[in-house]
């Protein structure tokens, strides 16, 4: 038992002691000691690597130019995995799996490809350094997750990653705590002069927080995984004592999303909610069924929707907590999402067969707006994960891409009807669900390669029905 806890809790404890000598190094001194900590413990088990990864999902530290911790990362994790494997002390990665592996295997090489023909040679490494991290926590997702036993240790791993990240960004909102380093510049409000160190705002009594993350919404994003993996764990825990320490790391949590101030997240929030609910509801299963039959009928016109789903927004954001934040109002917010997605499809189907390049849409899809775009402000990458992989890498990569979402949920309900991983196929479910109705109005998040290879997992461990 206390060898499984140190398992758990190494990443972690690894990750704050590199987050402690960042007080005393310089980042690029730092890179010393990320490399040598990392190295040494994921030499102590074969599945330290795959949890160190998984542990630095949400540290978009850069550290030397334009390289974050991740990127520093992954080709230690994978020299490690491939030199366990060769010494027949840990598994060789699961790649050549059928349909799963072939999929992410085309939409990765895809990828380059696009970026190649878009970008030629001098697009290399850049955005394409994402793509060994995207690679390496999918498919050492599936290599290492075969059992229950192994899901719920990841969720441990998962649940304290998202409690440390949960105090930086309880430090940022309660003591103005900035990430020390040169990994930030000038960034804050317009015409403020930015604050070194973070994105965050604290003039005027206005707080947003992005504990160590590129931008509030990533934080957000990553709350959407860990919130409920944690929640899982505390209905599952027999004992009080770790069922009190999770129920306060689920709070802590909570407290660092809300000054994320993502409204986005709590659309992904409330889908996932409404998910669990059905699964456990006889009464929302009908429910739901009276609301499709009158959403299909017309009952629900789409202006009745958006006005009721305005006035919500207004009213919330009237709210003197929501008054910290600096946001756009609702409408703005919703404004440029729109006209964003817009000018992604249009740049989609103006190029529609390798894209414009992996991570490129930045230098191009503005150009591709509507006529009738007028909203003063256009962030830097399409807002719709779907429309941004069609438009960067087109038709190839998306059906792939697609694919991968398919299996997935497939997998999920062959993963329903076995009794022994049904609690982790209902948690992935409602994940997945809600971080589509997320990333719908969002870009890409590192999070899906770790959540759609583990729903797949699910599938691959769940027996046959009659053998459950």
């Amino acid at each position: 038992m206390k060898s499984a806890q140190l398992t758990n809790a190494a990443p972690v404890l690894v990750g704050a002691a590199l987050g402690a000598s960042v007080l005393a190094l310089s980042t690029k001194a730092l890179a010393i000691v990320v490399a040598g900590s990392a190295f040494a413990t994921m030499a102590a088990s074969v599945v330290f690597p795959y949890y160190i990864l998984v542990a630095t999902i949400p540290v978009q530290v850069d550290l030397l130019g334009g390289l974050t911790v991740t990127k520093l990362i992954t080709p230690l994790v994978i020299a490690m995995v491939t030199f366990n494997a060769l010494i027949h002390r840990g598994p060789w990665p699961t790649i050549w799996r059928w349909p799963a592996g072939y999929l992410a295997l085309a939409f990765f090489v895809t990828s380059i490809v696009s970026l190649t023909l878009a970008e030629g040679l001098r697009g290399l490494p850049g955005e394409a350094a994402k793509i060994p991290v995207y690679g390496a926590l999918f498919f050492l997702t599936l290599t290492f997750n075969k059992t229950p036993d192994d899901l719920r240790r990841l969720l441990w791993v998962i649940a304290l990653t998202g409690l440390g990240e949960a105090l930086i960004t309880a430090a940022q909102v309660q003591y103005g705590f900035v990430m020390p380093g040169d990994w930030r510049k000038n960034i804050g409000l317009p015409g403020e002069g930015g604050v070194d160190g973070s994105f965050m705002s604290i003039s005027e009594g206005k707080v947003r927080a992005e504990g160590t993350t590129a931008h509030p919404i990533f934080l957000a994003s990553f709350f959407l995984m860990t919130m409920p993996c944690t929640a899982l764990l505390l209905a599952r825990e027999q004992n009080p004592w770790v069922k009190a320490a999770l129920g306060i790391m689920l709070g802590l949590m909570g407290y660092a999303w809300f000054y994320t101030f993502a409204r986005s997240s709590v659309i992904g929030f409330a889908v996932l909610i409404l998910v669990v609910l059905w699964f456990h509801s006889r009464l929302l299963r009908s429910l739901s069924l009276v609301v499709l039959v009158l959403a299909v009928t017309g009952g629900l016109s789409y202006q009745m929707l958006s006005e009721s789903f305005q006035s919500g927004l207004q009213s919330v954001e009237s709210q003197s907590l929501f008054g910290k934040a600096d946001l756009n109002e609702g409408s703005g917010s919703f404004a440029f999402r729109r006209e964003s997605i817009v000018g992604g499809w249009n740049l989609f189907w103006a190029h529609p067969w390798f894209g414009v390049g992996f991570g490129q849409a930045i230098n191009h899809y503005v150009k591709y707006l509507p006529s009738w775009a007028d909203h003063y402000y256009h962030p830097a990458v399409i807002h719709n994960m779907f429309l941004e992989v069609a438009s960067e890498l087109g038709v190839f990569a998306l059906s792939a891409f697609i694919g991968l979402w398919a299996w997935a949920f497939v997998s999920l309900h062959r993963g329903l009807r076995d009794p022994d991983v049904r609690p982790y196929a209902i948690l992935l479910m409602s994940l997945l669900l809600g971080q589509i109705a997320f990333l719908m109005i969002t870009p890409m998040v590192r999070e899906v390669w770790l959540t759609v290879p583990l729903a797949i997992a699910i599938g691959a461990m769940a027996k046959p029905p009659a053998q459950t």
